[in-house]
């Protein structure tokens, strides 16, 4: 047996333009949607790629800027020593010679003060020696001499614009010379002396004169240049 679906006379041709009416509004919310998301998927797109060619100039720049500051590591005596200190200031050195000498003697003048702190408290042992307390006490004031003409080489740093650059110049690398002096006489003061005390001031005192050095020979390069 066959059926028949029937259908009042023109209700489908009633419905379609029903079933129009509601589709197009459909439609277009639907191709409103994707057009967005379209639109957010290409902006996030090109921010990731922009981000990305920053990082990689940025990294490039970065190793531009220790390459620098190996080359000139190299004219010193401490080669490894400058660009294991320095390399970290890489961003803020960039290639001017001048924040590279600025920021050796800033860790010069870091280091000296914490020396400076160690034989300050080796001097209040009870158990020195009469020839270690000598020595010890005559290794404070010359660490203090060493820490206040830090201090001052640092300030004529900052003034090296104008035209008293020649003689701020050489104002810095007199006290940064003469910094290096006390500290190596410092060191002088126990050569005749034995036993534990020799090594814990010794420790300190060359790591201070090496870093010292390292800025005395960054600081002859600007001069040279």
């Amino acid at each position: 047996m066959i059926y028949h679906t029937y259908h009042p006379q023109g209700t489908l041709g009633k419905m379609q333009p029903l079933i129009t009416c509601y589709m197009l509004p459909l439609l277009a919310i639907l191709s409103i949607f994707l057009s967005h998301n379209l639109v957010m998927i290409n902006a996030t797109s090109r921010l990731t790629e922009t981000k990305t060619k920053t990082k990689t100039k940025t990294e490039a720049d970065l190793d531009t800027y220790k390459d620098f500051i190996k080359a000139s590591c190299q004219t010193t005596k401490y080669a490894n020593l400058c660009y294991k200190t320095l390399s970290p200031y890489a961003a803020n050195i960039r290639k001017n010679p001048m924040a590279l000498a600025n920021a050796a003697l800033t860790e010069s003048l870091k280091s000296a003060k914490s020396t400076s702190k160690v034989v300050r408290g080796l001097s209040k042992g009870r158990d020195l020696s009469t020839r270690d307390g000598q020595a010890v006490a005559d290794c404070l004031e010359n660490m203090s001499d060493s820490v206040d003409e830090m201090k001052k080489s640092m300030v004529a740093m900052k003034e090296m614009e104008g035209p008293d650059f020649e003689e701020n110049m050489e104002n810095v690398k007199t006290w940064v010379s003469a910094a290096l002096t006390d500290e190596d006489t410092c060191m002088d003061g126990f050569e005749e002396n034995d036993g534990k005390m020799k090594e814990s001031i010794r420790r300190y005192i060359v790591n201070v004169a090496e870093l010292t050095s390292i800025a005395l020979s960054l600081i002859n390069n600007i001069s040279s240049t």
